[in-house]
């Protein structure tokens, strides 16, 4: 049996301005201008994390109790830099102009199973997570890429493997 392996994923950034259901993706947001995939370090973090739990316990009960209440994501990425400042238009370029400043408000959308440059169609599946962005912090090493990292903090609402939709 064969296991997926990179580059099966891409990753879109679509602000909150913009109109997006999380229970009824649209392809039609999906586009090149959104895409930041190849922006994102290898080894970020976005997904659901561990849900909040009441563990309220009847005169019933025999055994302790977990009941989830709210359920909880995380998003964390390192995206690298364009060499030229100037840029606009490369994936790197489109990345810092969405979150040079932090305070950035929208969706990280993600699907799994196709390469970032196969373009979104209707029946795939998508995750998608609502973020507004921390202040970016710059990663300078010696001899190594300028990159820079954002922490995503979440702002309630996610829907998971959603079929995305015209």
């Amino acid at each position: 049996m064969a296991k997926m392996m990179s580059p099966n994923t891409a990753i879109w950034w679509i602000d909150g301005a913009t109109a997006w259901d999380v229970n009824a993706p649209s392809t039609a947001l999906l586009t090149t201008a959104r895409n930041i995939s190849c922006a994102v370090v290898a080894g970020y973090t976005l997904g659901v994390t561990d849900s909040d739990k009441d563990n309220s316990k009847s005169i019933c009960d025999s055994a302790n109790i977990d009941v989830p209440t709210r359920y909880n994501y995380d998003g964390t990425f390192t995206f690298f830099r364009d060499a030229d400042n100037a840029a606009t238009t490369s994936d790197f370029a489109k990345a810092f102009a969405f979150f040079k400043t932090g305070k950035a408000a929208g969706w990280i959308v993600r699907r799994i199973g196709y390469s970032s440059t196969f373009a979104a169609a209707v029946g795939q599946k998508v995750s998608s997570f609502k973020f507004i962005s921390d202040i970016p912090q710059d990663v300078v090493n010696d001899g190594g890429p300028i990159q820079y990292t954002v922490k995503f903090l979440q702002q309630g609402s996610m829907g998971l493997n959603k079929t995305l939709v015209a």
